[in-house]
């Protein structure tokens, strides 16, 4: 609690020059109703609405719902053109969708309008990344917001005991985790049938300079580069942790945090866990590092953004709140109270304050820098699934990578 507390103290002053531009739609006559995921994150930020709404004079509605539901119901009171939502927080799995089925508002006269924007705006310290992500058609339809990827995670002293150094390359990370293996331990692992996986491979194949599609836009999963990426996933799991190829990001983190593992790969929106001298028995022991790669380091654009519902009967307010949450101070406010959040503004990665608190910021700014998304065609869930599947059978059972990518791209090919 003293955490949003002092956030919203901090912040009293950028909403104080918010004030002066709820005046010009009336504000007291405004209602604006934000939909997002409930959880840590949506607490802190309803300290900030109710901050926003209190000096504005704007009344802001929250609902905060679990994220299983929110996709089905955003999407099923914007198809019906309810206009009950004002703002919502989409990710880029959900964005082209949306995008596609009209759904989203275009923002690209709106970040130009300082009335709308307000002061200090400076929309050029947006990263090209982010702004790319949610651009369709030419056209900006969402303000990126808070971007996660996974890093490679280790326990420094542990290597400097065995006189290992940080791994770079996949032999590095073979090298490295075969030591711990043998040794009783492991490296810990996200393998678990699902998204973490398919993550995992994303990652690996842009560090390999390759993807899921050709250079045409083809499903391509039986090229070489593909089938080495893959091999090299089962030839790590080989030095897993026991029972970790059977666990999801969460799992990692805590076996990091407790000391249970020396190192592992696991998503950076859970470092705070990991740095929190309350909670971990590693706290200030830790390295981070890009998830070792072949050719070059890489990302996973694991996003969120703030997007304005295309019925809404207040889009200008609506964006107004999204601006606000989007600025610097805002977000600034946002990264010392959670240093696991990560926002899309440049200005802000190089921070020193925010990156006293987040010692894996500039890693992973470098490998966002060359960050990738996975793929958001309509069909891509399906193409996921299966990819999940075949995965967890080549890295537990030691199915022939070959013929399991052979499979997957004779039965999903014909989707894209």
């Amino acid at each position: 609690m003293r955490r949003t507390r002092n956030m919203g103290v901090t912040v009293a002053a950028s909403l104080a020059a918010w004030a002066a531009f709820a005046s010009i739609a009336n504000a007291a006559d405004v209602t604006l109703t934000v939909s997002r995921w409930a959880g840590p994150q949506a607490d802190a930020q309803k300290k900030l609405l109710d901050e926003y709404a209190a000096r504005t004079g704007v009344t802001v509605k929250f609902d905060a719902i679990d994220y299983g539901q929110l996709k089905q119901k955003q999407t099923l009171n914007m198809s019906t053109k309810t206009g009950e939502y004002d703002l919502i927080y989409v990710p880029e799995a959900w964005f082209g969708e949306y995008s596609k089925a009209g759904y989203l508002a275009k923002l690209d006269d709106y970040v130009k309008d300082a009335k709308l924007t307000g002061d200090g705006w400076d929309f050029a310290d947006f990263t090209k990344a982010g702004l790319d992500v949610y651009t369709a058609g030419g056209s900006l339809q969402a303000l990126p917001y808070f971007v996660q990827t996974p890093l490679l995670v280790y326990d420094k002293d542990a290597l400097k005991q065995a006189g290992l150094e940080e791994p770079k390359s996949w032999d590095d990370l073979l090298k490295v985790s075969k030591h711990f293996k043998d040794a009783g331990s492991g490296i810990a692992l996200p393998y678990r049938q699902g998204s973490a996986i398919t993550n995992i491979m994303a990652i690996l194949l842009a560090g390999n300079g390759t993807g899921f599609f050709d250079a045409d836009g083809k499903l391509d999963l039986t090229q070489p580069a593909v089938i080495e990426t893959v091999k090299f996933m089962q030839d790590l799991g080989k030095f897993s942790l026991n029972g970790s190829n059977g666990w999801h990001w969460d799992e990692v983190n805590k076996a990091l945090q407790f000391g249970q593992a020396p190192m592992g790969i696991t998503a950076s929106g859970l470092f705070k866990a990991l740095e929190d001298a309350d909670e971990s028995n590693v706290a200030g022991k830790l390295g981070y590092a890009a998830i070792p790669y072949h050719k070059q380091p890489a990302g996973l654009l694991q996003t969120w953004a703030w997007a304005v519902p295309a019925d809404s009967k207040n889009k200008e307010e609506a964006f107004k709140l999204a601006a606000w949450l989007d600025s610097k101070q805002a977000l600034t406010e946002m990264s010392q109270a959670d240093p696991s959040f990560i926002s899309f503004r440049a200005s802000l990665a190089s921070d020193p304050e925010i990156a006293k608190k987040a010692p894996w910021l500039a890693t992973a700014n470098t490998v966002l820098a060359n960050g990738v998304t996975l793929p958001l065609q309509p069909a891509a869930p399906q193409l996921l699934d299966a990819l999940a599947t075949g995965l967890s059978g080549v890295v537990t059972n030691g199915d022939d990578p070959a013929k399991m990518l052979d499979g997957v791209q004779k039965s999903q090919a014909s989707k894209f």
